[in-house]
């Protein structure tokens, strides 16, 4: 898969919908061609250079460090990724709203698929590529609505268990705060100093 390929099935499977829908989008990199690339830490020099004279920062020595020229383009990356097929989507009438990365255990898609491997592992007896297509498309038929509700409750569940564990640790760790004051850097006092001080 690619991002050419998967982004001509979005288009085909937008168009397919009869009504506005929202779609779940996990964050695979051919889900997720931003509209505006940069460049990434392992771009060469050239490219980089191209790159920033496009966006009209070009008042740059060629004598410049790549490190340098890297830090032109952090400074002009948008905090808000727009993706190109939120927009497509949007402009269709949909929405994409994406998963949290590296939380798969809250993507609906990752559970039905643990569901159809599991069934399709359980009966294959030959091992033949013929029987596990047929076994693939049995188990992908027979997801039923309650298993996409089951998934659902399942992942809200997980939700709400994070959250409360997240306002947890925030009630029992409290936090650290040191005054210093400007004799604090002599951290060596004298035993005259620390009886007056007692007294």
């Amino acid at each position: 898969m690619n991002s050419d390929v998967f982004k001509s099935w979005f288009t085909s499977m937008l168009r397919s919908l009869e009504e506005t829908s929202v779609i779940v989008m996990d964050n695979a990199s051919y889900h997720s061609t931003l509209i505006d690339d940069f460049p990434k830490s392992n771009t060469r020099k050239t490219n980089v250079q191209n790159w920033l004279t496009k966006k009209k920062n070009n008042n740059f020595s060629p004598l410049k460090l790549l490190p340098e020229l890297r830090m032109r383009v952090k400074a002009l990356i948008p905090f808000e990724k727009k993706y190109e097929l939120d927009k497509l989507a949007l402009e269709i009438g949909h929405e994409v709203i994406r998963l949290p990365p590296y939380h798969y255990q809250y993507n609906l898609i990752e559970l039905i698929w643990a569901q159809v491997k599991y069934q399709i592992a359980k009966n294959n007896t030959t091992f033949k590529i013929v029987d596990i297509e047929r076994l693939t498309n049995e188990a992908l038929d027979s997801v039923t609505q309650q298993d996409w509700e089951k998934c659902v409750r399942h992942a809200e569940a997980l939700q709400d268990q994070n959250n409360e564990k997240e306002i947890m640790s925030d009630s029992v760790l409290e936090p650290i705060i040191m005054t210093f004051l400007p004799d604090d850097s002599d951290w060596e006092s004298s035993d005259d100093e620390e009886n007056s001080e007692c007294n």
